[in-house]
């Protein structure tokens, strides 16, 4: 699972595009297209970073990104805007913008920069989680209980666990599985990963992970970055 993006921009094709592109890459993206409707969507939702555009039909990026950080004062943003001059880069990054964008710009430059600013900004990004009262370390390979009690978790199973977290609606099929594992063992088959899944329900409930008949498996339970 990548972090996920508020997305401000007025311009309906590229806005479109840029919603496309990003989910193709696993981003989680709300777009929204004036001032009002980005206020809404923060103040609703939580999101690991925005994307400003400065020139919006009822409003100014640089004025919504002060009143996002009085709330969120730690917030990665960028701009991707047409106004960028020296003046409007300058305040831009004085506000604390990890990247300013100017438009025309290529697409593969703007993934390119937005990687950037993730993993300069949440370089541990998709390593914690929080579902329910537990605390999900796939960089410690354990699962930490509210009582502070923690449940190791193997090597193998860590990384089927992560696997399932990176695209949580996504049914990832035994073959995935069984091809995202090798060298985990030397010859895994579907029966390492049914006592796998055995485990990893053990540790974090039974509804945690749904077996889709004849197909394979899924994380449903909820699930947040811990931050």
């Amino acid at each position: 699972m990548k972090p996920r993006i508020l997305l401000v921009e007025d311009d309906e094709s590229l806005g479109e595009t840029l919603k496309d592109r990003l989910e193709i890459d696993n981003y989680r993206v709300t777009w929204v297209k004036t001032a009002k409707e980005a206020t809404g969507s923060f103040k609703k939702d939580a999101f690991e970073i925005v994307v400003f555009d400065l020139r919006l039909p009822d409003g100014n990026g640089f004025v919504l990104a002060e009143s996002f950080l009085k709330i969120q004062p730690k917030l990665p943003f960028l701009f991707l805007t047409a106004q960028a001059g020296a003046q409007e880069r300058l305040k831009g990054f004085e506000l604390g913008a990890v990247e300013f964008i100017p438009k025309p710009f290529h697409l593969k430059e703007f993934l390119i920069r937005l990687e950037r600013v993730v993993s300069i900004t949440s370089p541990n990004f998709g390593k914690k989680w929080k579902t329910g009262n537990l605390e999900i370390h796939l960089d410690s390979f354990l699962v930490k209980k509210e009582s502070g009690e923690t449940i190791p978790i193997s090597k193998r199973d860590n990384a089927l666990l992560a696997l399932l977290l990176k695209e949580p609606e996504k049914v990832f099929s035994r073959s995935e599985i069984l091809d995202f594992l090798v060298g985990e063992e030397s010859f895994p088959t579907e029966r390492t990963i049914d006592n796998a899944i055995v485990r990893l329900r053990e540790a974090l409930g039974e509804s945690s992970i749904r077996n889709v008949r004849g197909v394979g498996y899924q994380w449903t339970a909820p699930i947040a970055p811990l931050v």
